[in-house]
């Protein structure tokens, strides 16, 4: 009888990513404060000790896993939808709309985004700051473009007009919890945004 063929070796960053990806499910099922190497190692199937090696401490852990959310929040969202050629209208709605699909695609990303978001008081809250910051300046360059491009008001507050938007997204993950259907979310995104916006 010959022996099952084993499993190809992960090299060590792709062992960390992986180990990373469960973290994620992990930190979203337990919640931010109550996740621990020991629910991970379950999760993952590895030993205690083989979480320890790549995430020393749970400060290091807890970094990593807010630094993916944010990572995937800034980049996968929010660049991937602000491409140059891309009214900023459009780019806005769409940045808003991705919140929607993510919940299907990304939903431990989500949630734990939603309860980081909330965390003010302890450690948690200065990374959030540099997120929000980061997600500000961001949807602020958009604002910026759609003035130039005349589809934005020039008497809009930029600042305000950025943190607005920011803050819908939390309504629209919001909606598509409560029930809301895309086509809902959709029109809430035109109505409320882009009016909101339009010269």
């Amino acid at each position: 009888m010959s022996k099952a063929p084993r499993a190809a070796r992960l090299s060590p960053d792709a062992r960390r990513q992986q180990l990373l990806g469960h973290a994620i499910e992990v930190f979203a099922s337990k919640g931010l404060s109550a996740a621990r190497h020991t629910d991970l190692a379950s999760a993952a199937g590895v030993s205690l000790p083989t979480t320890l090696h790549y995430f020393p401490s749970r400060e290091v852990l807890v970094s990593l896993v807010l630094a993916e959310v944010s990572r995937f929040l800034l980049e996968d969202i929010l660049a991937a939808q602000a491409k140059p050629h891309r009214p900023a209208t459009e780019a806005i709605a769409a940045v808003l709309l991705g919140f929607d699909d993510a919940i299907e695609t990304h939903p431990h990303h989500v949630r734990i985004w939603l309860e980081w978001s909330v965390a003010v008081r302890g450690e948690l809250w200065p990374p959030y700051l540099e997120f929000y910051a980061a997600a500000l300046h961001g949807v602020g360059q958009l604002i910026t473009r759609g003035k130039r491009q005349g589809g934005i008001a020039r008497a809009v507050a930029s600042k305000d007009a950025s943190r607005v938007i920011v803050s819908l997204a939390h309504m629209i993950v919001q909606m598509k919890f409560a029930g809301s259907t895309r086509a809902q979310i959709a029109h809430t995104v035109q109505s409320l945004v882009l009016g909101y916006l339009a010269p």
